[in-house]
């Protein structure tokens, strides 16, 4: 009778753990998670009297899509090339005093499935401060595709609800880090920034977007398992 009843409440035990998580969660946790050498460093550098250009940016390699490995390699590299070039123009032709900078780095978040890194862009011209942007970018490694938030669970689930449900629960503990009413957070869009870490979903605003400079570029871990 013992042994019954222990059965029971494990049962219990995993239908409470199974329901303490949204539904129809795509993504898995990698349980020893190791970098996978699939992004390399593409170094692009340049010092001159008006501006210190020092670029790292990533290349994939790796991807079973070749067609698609290059187009998003091109895509980056392409980005990042107008970025430098409509500084660095700004620059010669105002000649600042102090000299301009461009500074990017790039960070690998996860290799499970999904190939999920990010790449903060820091730009200085001039004024009290620069401005950091983090551009995100979420690849299937199986078929090169990009991958939305939408992908990222079963059809049919209101993963927004539950996203904005979160985030407003954050927001919520310490409101004096964000702008107020409709300044502040209104809930997620369409083609919100995230990155995968962890088995955990990062979502990312940028500076402004919904709290003032001081607070930084606001990040919320939403907590999901499959």
């Amino acid at each position: 009778m013992r042994a019954v009843n222990k059965i029971i409440v494990s049962v219990i035990v995993i239908l409470l753990n199974i329901n303490s998580y949204p539904q129809g969660v795509l993504i898995t946790k990698k349980e020893n998670f190791v970098e996978n050498p699939i992004l390399v460093d593409k170094p692009i550098k340049e010092k001159t009297s008006y501006i210190n250009i020092d670029v790292e940016i990533p290349q994939i390699v790796g991807l079973a899509n070749k067609d698609r490995e290059k187009d998003i390699n091109n895509k980056i590299l392409d980005k990042t090339n107008l970025w430098i070039k409509d500084v660095k123009d700004t620059s010669e032709d105002l000649k600042p005093t102090i000299p301009y900078e461009v500074f990017a780095r790039y960070t690998l978040a996860n290799d499970n499935e999904v190939l999920s890194f990010y790449i903060d862009n820091y730009q200085f011209s001039g004024g009290a401060h620069g401005i950091t942007i983090r551009d995100t970018y979420n690849i299937k490694i199986s078929s090169g595709e990009d991958v939305q938030l939408k992908d990222l669970f079963n059809e049919g689930y209101d993963y927004t609800s539950y996203i904005n449900e979160e985030i407003r629960k954050e927001v919520n503990k310490h409101p004096e880090y964000y702008f107020p009413g409709k300044e502040g957070f209104n809930g997620i869009k369409e083609n919100q920034q995230f990155y995968i870490k962890d088995g955990k979903l990062i979502i990312h605003f940028p500076y402004y977007e919904i709290a003032p400079y001081a607070s930084g570029m606001p990040e919320f871990t939403i907590e999901i398992k499959k």
